[in-house]
């Protein structure tokens, strides 16, 4: 009976120590950063997508995201000698970075830079909302969609030479992705001044103001500065998903800098129904 005991006992032990590996299976430490900052000097940090989120785990450390621009995180202390603590940061793309922060007079390092391929402190994704849109993958689709061969028939304009087509509209995650063509067939270099999309009244009385409504794109990928002489290019625009209300018309508008050329694609209900779906 005395070696059943033991032998109960022990397999209880294993039964336990299974249990613990498979709870810290579960789970993986992440390692923070080092970082050491100054009451006299100014540390940047600099993260490949724009900052959503910031916890700092002291006052004594003062933190703000630099002006007009929402991907660095400028760090300072806020008094000498204080205690070490740590500092969290959440970027767009759904990565975390964690930091533990020191106070150092004179710091060896002043401006941390993460590439854009680099996965902070963690290789998985944070868990962000449903309304958080993740740029990782908005940038990767508008890749994607720039490259496409799927083409449909779209409105188009053309002026002096100077061509603009909304070749495809695509969707994924409640976004659109405006797949437009333009072509320069010109000697003449096209310096795109304004890109806009704009949702405006059909009809407009005769002593009524008109209402006009910009539609903000998430993302723009290609060059929309200039379509050069004798070249042609693309551009995605990815917007919130959206349709046009009644007595209303959606409009691409294009103007180029200091010159005439200016097109206006205009975008029906029927491109955005249609839109083709992408589904990985």
């Amino acid at each position: 009976m005395m070696k059943c005991a033991v032998g109960i006992a022990g397999l209880f032990c294993i039964i336990g120590n299974g249990a613990v590996q498979a709870q810290t299976a579960d789970y993986r430490v992440i390692e923070p950063t080092r970082l050491y900052v100054a009451y006299s000097k100014t540390s940047n940090i600099i993260f490949p997508f724009a900052i959503s989120s910031v916890d700092r785990g002291s006052r004594d450390l003062m933190v703000q995201k630099a002006k007009g621009v929402k991907n660095i995180l400028q760090v300072k202390a806020g008094k000498e000698n204080f205690s070490e603590t740590n500092l969290s940061i959440v970027t767009e793309d759904g990565k975390f970075y964690s930091f533990l922060v020191g106070y150092d007079s004179k710091p060896s390092i002043l401006n941390l830079q993460f590439s854009k391929y680099s996965q902070g402190t963690d290789d998985e994704p944070a868990r962000l909302t449903r309304d958080t849109l993740n740029a990782a993958d908005v940038e990767r689709t508008a890749d994607l969609v720039k490259i496409s061969k799927t083409k449909r028939r779209g409105p188009h304009d053309k002026k002096f030479e100077i061509e603009a087509k909304l070749t495809s509209v695509y969707i994924k995650n409640d976004l659109f992705y405006f797949q437009v063509f333009l072509e320069n067939k010109s000697s003449i270099n096209y310096y795109i001044d304004q890109l806009k999309l704009s949702v405006r009244d059909r009809k407009v009385a005769r002593r009524t103001a008109s209402q006009e409504i910009d539609v903000v794109p998430r993302y723009i990928t290609g060059n929309s500065t200039v379509v050069k002489a004798r070249d042609k290019g693309g551009l995605v625009l990815a917007v919130p998903k959206f349709t046009i209300p009644d007595k209303k018309q959606l409009f691409l508008f294009l103007s180029e800098e200091d010159g005439g050329r200016n097109l206006k694609l205009k975008i029906k209900n029927r491109h955005l129904v249609n839109a083709i779906p992408i589904t990985n």
